[in-house]
This record gives structure tokens, sequence and C-alpha cells, in this order.
């Protein structure tokens, strides 16, 4: 028998549910998801609304004897995940047409082009032309593809477009040449704030200050810390409720403990 105090914040959790269902399409409450479609349960995505609020998601689920509950406090507002300035329909990666990175050395006329690309694309950027400072910045990678910064602030541009999914693609390319760089960190864990990726946010963000530190991440990485928080905590809710086998659960859940304990 659970206690009585998971049993108000289990019910908290499906109320919050009920209203924010595509919350459980997040990597994080994936082992949730497949939980309910087990049972012949569909997961409505941002866009959709569900047929109504009272509308349990599995029809089939056996039935459990109801528990005598206390009074219930005011707990939702507790576990509920911020989904302020997450985009509802991300965008579609653009086609990657640049060159692969090079293994060897890049001549150092290629090199000084590349720069000057680099300089013109900061400019472009500066003055909010950032559909101009992409192709800039991509036609600095064609002539030095492996510089990582390149990449970095192609991908920033992208953050500007509302194009979040290019910008992680662009920010990882980035981190393959230097793992170390900062921007990259930076830039991809907003980019995966964008789209409610929380947990991948937090630990590019905290890569991003560990490394160089910079006030801009340091605001972004309090602006989604609580919300990993709170995905932990309701992760840790089902545990009684998923698995015969707790310890699946755990092993499954050691990255987001992992974090939370650093928070």
């Amino acid at each position: 028998m659970l206690p009585a105090e998971s049993i108000v914040q289990l019910k908290a959790f499906i109320s919050l549910v009920r209203k924010t269902p595509h919350i459980l399409h997040t990597p994080q409450l994936a082992f949730f998801k497949e939980f309910i479609e087990s049972f012949g349960g569909v997961i409505p995505f941002a866009s959709e609304k569900p047929e109504s609020t009272e509308k349990p998601f599995f029809e089939n689920a056996k039935s459990e004897p109801k528990v005598e509950e206390p009074e219930e406090e005011d707990v939702e507002s507790d576990v509920e995940l911020d989904n302020t300035g997450v985009i509802d329909v991300p965008d579609e990666v653009p086609e990657d047409n640049d060159p692969p990175i090079p293994s060897g050395e890049v001549s150092e006329e290629s090199i000084d082009l590349a720069n000057e690309k680099k300089r013109e694309g900061i400019s472009l950027y500066a003055e909010g032309n950032y559909e101009k400072a992409v192709e800039t910045f991509t036609d600095a990678i064609k002539l030095n593809p492996g510089m990582a910064l390149l990449y970095a602030k192609r991908g920033q541009c992208y953050l500007q477009l509302n194009k979040p999914n290019a910008c992680i693609r662009d920010c990882t390319k980035a981190l393959k040449v230097n793992p170390d760089n900062a921007a990259a960190y930076k830039f991809r864990g907003r980019a995966h704030r964008l789209l409610g990726h929380w947990l991948e946010a937090v630990k590019d963000l905290r890569s991003a200050c560990k490394i160089d530190f910079d006030e801009q991440a340091d605001e972004w990485l309090k602006e989604v810390t609580p919300n990993v928080s709170t995905v932990v905590c309701l992760s840790n809710l089902f545990v009684y409720f998923v698995a015969d086998d707790v310890d699946i659960v755990v092993r499954r859940r050691n990255e987001e403990i992992n974090i939370s304990k650093e928070i």
C-alpha cells in the first residue's frame, strides 16, 4: 500500500497530465508512456486536445480498489512543469550539405577566407539578419569545416530563427570538432530548453558554465533547473506502478537521479 502522501502526489500528477498530456512524450517519461500504450492508450501531442478532461488514458486497465484519501492539499503547483516558451511544432532539420570534418590540415588561404566569412556572419547576426548570417557561416564552413566555432555560430542563428533542432545538429557537430566548446554547449542547451528537453538542457548549460562561465548561460540554467527537479520527482512517483522489479526502473533513471543530486 502506498503512503497517503504518495497517493496525493500521484493524483496531482494525473491532474497535470490531463491538462498537458504531451509531457509524456518527453524522453524522461517514456517509460510511463509505454506503460499507458501497453493498455491501448494513445498520448496526444501538444497540438491535439483530449476528448474530455475526465476521460482516462486507457479504458481497459484493471480497476483498482478505491483508497480512502486524506483531505487534499494544493500540491499540483509543486509538481507542475513550466512549459512556457516550449515550441509546440519543432522545426525540421535542414538538409546537411556540409563537407566532412577534415582529418588533415586546411590550407592557410582557406583559413583566412573562412575567417573573413566568419566576421561577416557575426556582423550580419548583430544586425539581426539571421537568414543571411546562416548562409555566410555555411560558406565559411565549406572553406574550413574543421573550425568548431563556425558550427556553433550558425547554431546560434538557428536559435534566433526558432529552429532548435537545426541548432542542436550544428552544436553537436561543433562538439565533435572541439569537445570543450562552451558556446556549442550553451546554444545546444538553450535549444533543448525550447523543445522541453529539460535534463539535456541542464546538462549542456552546466557544461557551458564549467568550461567558460557565461552570465546568460547561467541565467538559462537557473530557468530550467526547477523543471528538472520536477521531472525527476514525477518519474519517482511511478516506481510502484510501472515495474515489478524496482531495480529496473532505478537503472533507467540513474542519469536523472544523478542530475537531481547536483541541483
